[in-house]
Formats: structure tokens, C-alpha cells, sequence
């Protein structure tokens, strides 16, 4: 028997149009694996229905332009005079009764439906923080969008990124939350992470739970305390060896752990997880070290603790804090 013959048309159907349940997808992505011909099976029906829908997600294809797209691969390859073996006719033949299955059945979903609009959020050189439909939070990290449908009607909840976000994930076991950046996807069901993009690498950091990141055909598991990367020049998944440093968090989650670093290394940090912008009257004072722990304090207390440490004046004026004084506890 082909492997055309086993390619599973009505759960591709469900899983393109967005109706699987997280079950059927897992089984999808079993199914790819299984056998390498099933990856390009997989790819060729993917691109009709990429095609049929103009590389919008969210947004069926309407059908008689569908229809068009499939008579036209259908049709539309020059006529080759060499007589093909029969098995090939027949597992091409197969193959293309599928597609057209597929696309049936997605039609007839999306006739049953309105696509929903795609929420775009994105930011310039602020921070944006965020309630997704869910009751989820997401903190877009500054030059970031983020997009989604609307409602989160779909049995899982895609978000597409560019850029970085922190995100901070309600349990649902049965609606899968799944980001999508770059050529990765990142699955989870409820935990807190963070999305860093890159143009050399694409990094998960992990707070609490567990996601799956999966590339194509590889994937890894990243657990709480742990940073996953996807290096995109070579398209290989790992880890990262050790704890990743959770002050790269702080942007969303204004938690940190400074351990002796400079005074300007920690302000840069507090001007961007609270929006504000730090001047060094006495520039010598940038140089001063200090260690202190924070748990999502106000800004003015962070700036008293560092007064106290460091021997400095610490004068806010609206969205700047002037810093000045002898300094460094002499």
C-alpha cells in the first residue's frame, strides 16, 4: 500500500482548519514522523491550503477560489509524454482525492463559521502589558508585535510573535496555548516563559511549568528554570547548560537579583521594566556597585534602598530620576 493511500485526510482536515483537539494534533505530528514520505505528503497538502487561504491563518478559503487553486495543481503541470507506472498514477490519484477531501471538509467548516478579526498589538520604544481573551498576561517587550484572533475561538490559542514577550499563561488543559515565531512553535497548557527573537537565535526561558518547542520535525522539552534555543542558521534545538540569569525577566516580571553589579547596568534594567529614564548627574557614580533583591517594588522604594546603599540623592522629576552625590557608601 502507498503511503498516499495512509494519509489521514479527515484529521488533516480538523487540523488545518483549526478544529483538532490537542489530541488529534499530537497524533498529526506522531503520523509525520512515522515515515520521512509522510513529512513531504504533509508539506504538499499544507501548501494547497497555505495557498488556498493568501497565508492568512485565521481566514478560510473562499471556496470557489479554492476549488480554482486545486484544478489549477491539478492541471497545471506540462504534459510529460513518458508513460508513468500505474502505481505512481494511482498514488497520485490518491493523493490528490485527498486534497480535495481536505479542502471539502475545510470549506464546509468554514461555512459554518465567521473567521474571526486578528488582534495586533505591537510597540515602539515602550513596554506594553497586556490581558489576553484567556485572562492571560503578556508584557510586550519594547520594538515587539504579537497577533491573534480574536476570542481565542479555535480549540487552541495561537499567538504569532516578532520580537520579545513575556507571557504569563492560564491553565487550559484542553485548549493548548501555542506561540509562533519564526519557524518555531512553542507549546504550553499553563505556566509563565519568556520569548526572546533574535536575528541568530530564538530563546524560551522558562519560569514556571513546562513548554515544548518543536522545529519541523525536532522538538525538546524546556522545564521551569531552564532556557531552550533555536539557532537558526544551523536549525538545531537544545539547552542552554546551567540556570539562565532571571534578571532578563525583569522587564515584565520587575523581580531581581542584583549580585555586585554597576549602578548603571541596574538602572538600565529599571528604565526598562518601569518606563522611566535615569540621568547621572556625576557620571563617576555609574561605576558603583551594589547588591539588593527586589520583588516587584515600587520604583521609589528601589530608589531609596539605592540611596541608603550608595551614599546618593535620588530626585524624581515626573518620568526621569536625577542621580547625584559623593557616592559609592563613602
Amino acid at each position: 500500500m502507498s503511503t498516499a493511500e495512509n494519509l489521514p485526510y479527515e484529521l488533516l482536515g480538523r487540523y488545518f482548519s483549526g478544529e483538532a483537539t490537542p489530541e488529534e494534533a499530537m497524533a498529526v505530528d506522531d503520523w509525520i514522523r512515522e515515515h520521512r514520505d509522510h513529512r513531504k505528503l504533509y508539506d504538499q497538502v499544507a501548501a494547497v491550503w497555505d495557498d488556498a487561504a493568501l497565508q492568512q491563518r485565521y481566514r478560510l478559503p473562499d471556496k470557489a477560489a479554492a476549488l480554482q487553486e486545486l484544478k489549477a495543481k491539478m492541471t497545471g503541470r506540462p504534459v510529460v509524454r513518458k508513460m508513468l507506472p500505474l502505481s505512481r498514477i494511482a498514488a497520485g490519484l490518491v493523493l490528490l482525492a485527498g486534497v480535495a477531501a481536505i479542502l471539502f471538509f475545510m470549506l464546509r467548516s468554514g461555512n459554518e463559521r465567521e473567521a474571526p478579526a486578528i488582534v495586533s498589538k505591537q510597540t515602539g520604544e515602550a513596554i506594553r502589558r497586556d490581558t489576553l481573551p484567556d485572562r492571560s498576561t503578556v508584557v510586550l517587550n519594547s520594538h515587539s508585535a504579537l497577533q491573534y484572533a480574536e476570542g481565542f475561538r479555535d480549540t487552541a490559542r495561537w499567538v504569532k510573535l516578532s520580537g520579545e514577550a513575556w507571557f504569563d499563561v492560564t491553565s487550559q488543559p484542553h485548549k493548548p496555548f501555542i506561540v509562533a515565531v519564526g519557524d518555531v512553535r512553542i507549546e504550553v497548557l499553563g505556566t509563565s516563559f519568556n520569548v526572546r527573537q533574535s536575528d541568530t537565535a530564538i530563546a524560551v526561558m522558562v519560569k514556571t511549568g513546562a513548554v515544548r518547542m518543536s522545529e519541523g520535525d525536532s522538538s525538546i522539552q524546556v522545564k521551569a528554570g531552564q532556557e531552550g534555543v533555536y539557532h537558526i542558521a544551523r536549525k538545531e534545538l537544545g539547552l542552554t547548560a546551567g540556570a539562565f540569569n532571571s534578571n532578563q525577566l525583569g522587564y515584565a516580571t520587575r523581580v531581581f537579583n542584583f549580585d555586585n553589579i554597576t549602578l548603571k547596568e541596574i538602572t538600565a534594567q529599571l528604565e526598562k521594566a518601569y518606563g522611566i529614564r535615569v540621568v547621572f548627574e556625576n557620571k563617576a557614580l555609574e561605576d558603583c556597585t551594589m547588591s539588593s533583591s527586589f520583588d516587584n517594588k515600587p520604583i521609589e522604594y528601589i530608589f531609596e534602598v539605592i540611596s541608603v546603599t550608595l551614599n546618593v540623592t535620588c530626585r524624581f522629576e515626573k518620568e526621569e530620576v536625577f542621580i547625584n552625590g559623593a557616592g559609592c557608601g563613602g
